[in-house]
């Protein structure tokens, strides 16, 4: 870890964090996508419709991770772009 809490990762590890990180959005939306299949079918007792109700709000919050993880992943690209373009720090230092 360096200052402030940063991790630095290398620019391979960075872009295949990025693609991890995108492959489990694309599994949760799909988690999602399940779920509010499951929560609009029409229930005919009250406990199914009770969880209905709880399972509507369960794959609403499947939905803003996977939305945060896909965040996640765009910007660890971003970095892995970055770094990719950043100069060596080693070139022409007198390091060993």
């Amino acid at each position: 870890m360096t200052a402030q809490g940063m991790v630095w990762l290398p620019t391979g590890d960075a872009a295949e964090l990025g693609g991890r990180l995108l492959r489990q959005a694309r599994e949760l939306e799909e988690i999602r996508h399940r779920a509010g299949a499951v929560a609009a079918v029409d229930w005919e007792s009250p406990a199914g419709r009770n969880f209905r109700l709880y399972l509507a709000g369960r794959a609403s919050a499947v939905g803003s991770a996977a939305e945060l993880v896909e965040q996640a992943a765009r910007l660890a690209e971003v970095y892995a772009a970055e770094l990719g373009d950043a100069p060596d720090p080693l070139v022409g230092s007198s390091a060993p």
